[in-house]
């Protein structure tokens, strides 16, 4: 940081993970890192709060916790660490003021930080700021009204010069419920803000806490537990939940010439959604969820011209159904469609399914997604093996990834090429 000739340093080294999240400084108005507990993510949040004010003279930030109690208890030792001002914080050369009364400080170019606590989304209001940070949100009680009120606020101060408005959020995610707006806003690919990111990193990934209390909070989370504040992910309550997360397994665009074969997934449907789901394999046999269709009340004969546009667009491959319709999949095939019905069981494809989303040896996964299968993705969020519901395009998908499976089984049989 600069003022005239004279530079100050803070201390904090961010691990790789950490520097995504401060690299794209100025770049999204809405990041939120999502992170196992221990992952440092209120020391870097507080780090780029202070970074963005004393980057921009006359610029004023806000910092919420939760409570007060954890303002106390979290967000002012962490300001007052080696790593950031300092303790006193007053005497940090940057700091021309800390009102702790107000809970207030000032620096050297005008720019003010406040902080508070969120026990009631009323306690957000107040005159316009140009950075926002919410520590911890998962714990405020109120989530959904607590950021109306913040993104209301988020139109700059007046004073600052540049247009810098950014909201942060630092958390491990809450249980994923339904109509959890903090999952909507950052993560559900239907509803998400189009200007927001997230970054996630395990606790696991952090370098610097003790390896005992990695090893302790390994050992005593899991399931939907061990997803949150282990991993940092949305987790539903069951334990039967998938390992996926949109920062590795989306992509926007697939590589021309990675895939080498196609199989389509059929779940059937009426009242319930019909899907079709187009999985591609690249010749390492890893899976890329291509395209997509989801629909109530479908008629099959609307599904068949679906299958053959997705044909058209993706090449031919076999159709793997719901065995549960056969006089479905043989109207599938007298329109000259390759359809069977599924031969697998259920916890075999679901086991199968459930362990491409683990990245390998060689730093990938075993299946992606492509970022225009809102309905996929929104599937796989909130799945949970216990429960028959919100599982027809992962019915369908673990049709293909059986097909698949079985094929190669039979091809290294016989010694010929895997698909």
């Amino acid at each position: 940081m600069n003022q005239q000739t004279t530079q100050i340093k803070f201390q904090y080294q961010p691990f790789g993970k950490q520097a995504q999240f401060h690299n794209d400084r100025y770049q999204i108005r809405h990041r939120a890192a999502f992170t196992g507990v221990g992952g440092g993510k209120t020391l870097s949040g507080c780090f780029e709060i202070l970074s963005m004010l004393l980057e921009n003279p006359h610029s004023v930030g806000y910092i919420f916790e939760p409570t007060y109690k954890m303002v106390r208890r979290i967000l002012i030792p962490t300001l007052q660490s080696q790593w950031l001002l300092g303790n006193p914080i007053e005497l940090n050369p940057t700091v021309t003021d800390y009102r702790k009364g107000d809970n207030c400080i000032e620096f050297w170019e005008d720019q003010v930080l406040w902080f508070g606590g969120l026990e009631e989304p009323e306690y957000a209001e107040g005159t316009n700021v140009d950075v926002v940070l919410l520590d911890e949100g998962q714990y405020v009680k109120k989530f959904a009204e607590s950021q109306d009120v913040i993104l209301r606020r988020l139109r700059g101060s007046g004073k600052c010069q540049t247009d810098i408005t950014s909201s942060l959020l630092t958390t491990s995610p809450p249980p994923l419920l339904p109509n959890c707006r903090m999952y909507d806003f950052y993560e559900n690919p239907e509803t998400r803000n189009k200007d927001s990111k997230v970054y996630r990193w395990s606790m696991l990934d952090n370098p610097y806490l003790p390896k005992t209390y990695k090893e302790e909070i390994v050992a005593t989370h899991h399931g939907s537990y061990a997803k949150r504040f282990i991993d940092g992910l949305f987790a539903p309550m069951g334990i039967g939940s998938f390992d996926f997360d949109s920062t590795i397994h989306e992509l926007h665009n697939i590589p021309d010439n990675t895939i080498q074969s196609v199989i389509y997934g059929v779940d059937f449907g009426w009242t319930n959604p019909s899907a079709i789901i187009a999985v591609g394999f690249d010749g390492d046999g890893r899976a890329y969820i291509l395209d997509e269709f989801y629909q109530n009340r479908t008629q099959t004969e609307t599904l068949i011209q679906e299958i053959k546009e997705m044909q058209a667009t993706y090449g031919s491959g076999t159709v793997i159904c719901d065995s549960s319709q056969p006089q479905t999949i043989d109207m599938l095939c007298q329109a000259g469609l390759t359809a069977n019905g599924n031969k697998t069981k259920r916890e075999d494809g679901i086991a199968e399914l459930g362990g491409r989303f683990k990245v390998q040896g060689d730093g990938k996964p075993r299946i992606y997604v492509h970022s225009s299968c809102v309905k996929w993705i929104s599937e796989v969020m909130v799945y949970d093996a216990e429960l028959k519901e919100n599982d027809h395009a992962i019915d369908a998908t673990r049709y293909a990834i059986m097909e698949h499976q079985n094929l190669g089984q039979i091809d290294v049989a016989f010694g010929r090429t895997k698909l």
